[in-house]
Order: structure tokens, then C-alpha cells, then sequence
């Protein structure tokens, strides 16, 4: 019994290592990603690590665990089994307790701080430069709030990070309401999808040929020089 049970120790050890490895490497998403991916990933990275936390905690898995630390700890049986391989898989696994309660905790603190900032990135996906703009104060208040008080997202390389990831989308909301107002106005289908909106079946943006821009009759000089300025405007705020 001791046998299997070490065995089948171990494999979850592992497992669970692994398991722990792949939610760090799926942080490292694509380069033009949007500040809703970042919260969706810190979801499923939570989602992930409840399930190990809560399966370490289950019946079997603390039955398991009782069972070899008497082993280790106990009498030398009649097969004089060493005990110090026994030892150190539990002692490991102690080790493997407190990384994924450790990580729970942050993908936990860091969903609840970046659900603050749902609402005020809405219209980066939904809206025109014009309502990113009127935004973006209670926007860059929520990121002070999040830089000042929360306990693991406050490090530079996570500010910089969402940071990045909120000029992306805000690029991507320019491009797509240049090539697209008039089209927005008239109620005509616009070309390609936003990346990150509702609409958009997938994670970026098709594609638009910007030439059509010199089309006088699609879009009006007096019309396009005005969106123009709206996302001039737009990152001279930002930028502020």
C-alpha cells in the first residue's frame, strides 16, 4: 500500500507542478493583446488554481498525505523501506501547498482590482475616441488606486504591463473608427471587427487597406479630417 501510495503521490506531485508551470507561461500572451484580455487570463489562471486548491484539500489527496507522513515518521517496517525518499516527497509537498496557495491568492487579488477597471474600459472596445477621451480620468484614478493598495499588482512590471495593453486597444479603437465612421453613421456594415469587442468573433482585428481613405466620396475630407483630430485628440489626453 505504502508503495502505491507513493507512486501515485508523486505523479500528483508533478502534476501539479506542471499544472502551476502552464498558468505562468499562459501569462505570456501576444504582444497587441487588450487590458480585457490580461483580466480574462488572471479569471482562468484563478479558476485553474481553485481547482488544484481545492483538490489538495479533498478526502483522498489528505488521506494520502496522513498516510505517508506516518510512514516516514513511524517504525522501520519488516522490509526496511527507506524512509528518507518518503520524507522528502512529503516535505516537498508541503513546498508545492504553499506555492499554489500563494498563487491562488494573487490571481484572487488581481481579478478583484482588475474588475474595477471593467467599466471604464468598456468603450476602448465599445466606443468612439470621443468616449474613450471623456473616460479616461476615472480610468487612470481606478490604475492609482490599483498601483497604491493592491498587494501583488502594484510592481512596475504589471503596471507597465496594463499600461500597454489599454494603448493597444486604444490604437486599435482609432484605426477602426477612422476606416469605419461613416460607415458607423450610416448604419452600414463597417469593415472588419474591432479586436476585444463583442462583435468580434476573433481575438484581433481583420485587416483594412487604409487607401480607401483617399476616397473623397466615402469619406469627405472635412468628415475625416475631424476624426483625425478626435484621435489627435485622444492621445494628447492620454498623454497628459
Amino acid at each position: 500500500m505504502i508503495n502505491d501510495f507513493e507512486k501515485i503521490f508523486n505523479e500528483w506531485s508533478e502534476k501539479i507542478e506542471q499544472t502551476l508551470e502552464e498558468a505562468e507561461s499562459e501569462k505570456k500572451d501576444d504582444k497587441e493583446a487588450g487590458p480585457r484580455q490580461e483580466l480574462d487570463s488572471w479569471k482562468q489562471r484563478m479558476r485553474k488554481l481553485t481547482c488544484v486548491s481545492e483538490q489538495l484539500a479533498s478526502k483522498n489527496c489528505v488521506q494520502v498525505l496522513n498516510v505517508l507522513r506516518a510512514a516516514a515518521t513511524g517504525p522501520s517496517d519488516g522490509a526496511n523501506r527507506p524512509k528518507d525518499k518518503l520524507h522528502l516527497a512529503t516535505s516537498k509537498w508541503t513546498s508545492i501547498q504553499l506555492r499554489v496557495t500563494e498563487a491562488l491568492n494573487e490571481a484572487k487579488d488581481n481579478v478583484k482590482y482588475l474588475q474595477t477597471l471593467e467599466k471604464f474600459i468598456e468603450p476602448l472596445y465599445e466606443g468612439t475616441p470621443e468616449a474613450i477621451k471623456e473616460t479616461l480620468p476615472a480610468l487612470m484614478n481606478s490604475i492609482k488606486m490599483i498601483h497604491t493598495i493592491a498587494r501583488y499588482y502594484n510592481t512596475n512590471e504589471r503596471m507597465t504591463g496594463l499600461f500597454i495593453k489599454i494603448t493597444n486597444q486604444m490604437i486599435a479603437n482609432c484605426k477602426y473608427n477612422i476606416i469605419n465612421f461613416r460607415r458607423i453613421r450610416l448604419g452600414q456594415t463597417p469593415f472588419g471587427q474591432l479586436a476585444g469587442s463583442n462583435q468580434a468573433s476573433t481575438k484581433k482585428a481583420a485587416v483594412v487597406d487604409d487607401t480607401l481613405l483617399w476616397d473623397h466620396e466615402q469619406y469627405p475630407a472635412d468628415e475625416l479630417i475631424a476624426t483625425l483630430q478626435n484621435c489627435l485628440d485622444l492621445h494628447e489626453a492620454y498623454v497628459k
